[in-house]
This record gives C-alpha cells, structure tokens and sequence, in this order.
C-alpha cells in the first residue's frame, strides 16, 4: 500500500470516527425526548382547601390571578443530528410566567371591557442543555425581545352542561405578541375548575417563520424543524 493511500484510508477512518463519536454524543449527551402534556394539571389540595368560591367584583367580573409557581410555559421543538434519521424532541420551559383572566360571573365568558392576558419572560428558558439554551436565546433575540405576551380576544366552546370538576375543552383566540410580531392565534385548551382555583393545559403550533425567528441549531451539528409547539400549563386563582 502506498503512503498515499494509507493517508486517504487513515483520513476516512478519523471521518468515520468523527461522525461516530458525533451520534455518540448527540445520542448521550444533547438528544432529549420530551413528551406534550395530554390534560391540565393538578390542583393542589391546599390551594382549593385555602380558596372559597370567587367573588364577583362588583357583581359582574371574576377575576383568576395565575400563580407562577404553580404553572409552566414550554416549548417542543424536533431536533434532528446532520441528515441522519435519529429525529428528537426537545423541551425547554419556564415558570416565569404571569397573567389573568377576567371573567363574567358565571365563568362562561370574558369579562367585556377588561383585558385577559398572559407574559413569559422568555430570558429564563431553560432545557437539559446548555448549548441548546443559548442557541434558543440568540434566535428568540431575548436582548431585544425578553418577553412574549398573548392577549385573549375570545373563548370558544365552553359547555354549561359539563360539570364543575371536569375538564372542558375550549379555543382560546387572541394575539400573540413574540419577537415583535404580532400574530392571531388559536390555542386548544382543556381546562378544569374546582371551586375558586381554575386549571388549564394549552396548545398552539406555529412557524417559525411566521415570527420571523430563525430556526436554532446547536453546534452546527443538530438541525431545527420549521415549527414549534408552546404548551402553557396554568393553575389560576380567584382574586
């Protein structure tokens, strides 16, 4: 064998290596495979056990405060390691999220006049890794852009019918205010009441062109779907 090609072969064995030690380590070490939430989350005891049945301010509008550390806002989104079929899904969350809503006093509708929204402070989003955090940052332009906000317009699908205790499944359409642009949304929510303490999962997936975000990559090595999916995850009290 000349010297010539035992560089070539030896070059091919370290790229092999290379790309072995890569999969390895994507494998190991950054992929993730998180699961979306199917359901609202639990009430805590102490909470419906401390709350009474929710005033009325004024007679007309209940208010429910969300409690953020009882409560999470998330990103999905698919990762995937250069053109190989090791496809991923990766989670990055937050407790940093606050907001309320304002209600008629049955609970069926939003409360007219009065403005129901939630804020995430995208800043504190964090993964089971670090490079992906960074990365995540530098695309959501957190510097620029720390917050994302979504204003409810209107609640869709609520059933009086349905008993209080079990979980109701509604359209939540409002704006979504993220990285300076401004977009009407629909999350499917399912939600749940239980006294004075309401508990609600909702869903939305989005491009991430619609946000004009570019997709993040870890390393050069781990590629981004085009979307994501948020998940909210609230427990809200009456005021």
């Amino acid at each position: 064998m000349s010297l010539v090609q035992r560089a070539l072969l030896f070059g091919t064995a370290a790229a092999v290596g290379l790309a072995v030690l890569a999969v390895v380590g994507w494998w190991f070490f950054v992929r993730e495979d998180a699961k979306l939430a199917t359901g609202p989350p639990a009430i805590p005891t102490d909470l419906v056990d401390a709350t009474d049945e929710p005033p009325a301010d004024g007679g007309d509008v209940l208010t429910f405060s969300i409690i953020s550390e009882e409560s999470e806002a998330a990103y999905f989104v698919g990762e995937e390691l250069a053109s190989l079929p090791l496809p991923s899904t990766a989670k990055g969350a937050t407790t940093a999220i606050e907001g309320a809503f304002h209600l008629t006093a049955g609970g069926s509708a939003l409360a007219p006049g009065m403005e129901s929204q939630f804020t995430v402070d995208l800043t504190t989003l964090t993964s089971d890794e670090d490079r992906r955090d960074s990365r995540v940052q530098a695309a959501l332009e957190t510097g620029l852009y720390p917050f994302a906000t979504f204003t409810v317009t209107s609640v869709t699908g609520f059933d009086p019918a349905i008993p209080e205790g079990e979980e109701q499944a509604l359209q939540l359409a409002g704006t979504l205010d993220l990285h300076g642009v401004q977009r009407e949304v629909v999350w499917e929510v399912e939600a749940r009441r239980e006294g004075g303490v309401i508990a609600a999962l909702a869903t939305v997936t989005f491009a991430f062109a619609d946000f004009q975000i570019a997709p993040p990559n870890i390393a050069g090595f781990v590629s981004v779907g085009d979307e994501a999916t948020l998940q909210v995850q609230l427990i809200a009290r009456a005021a």
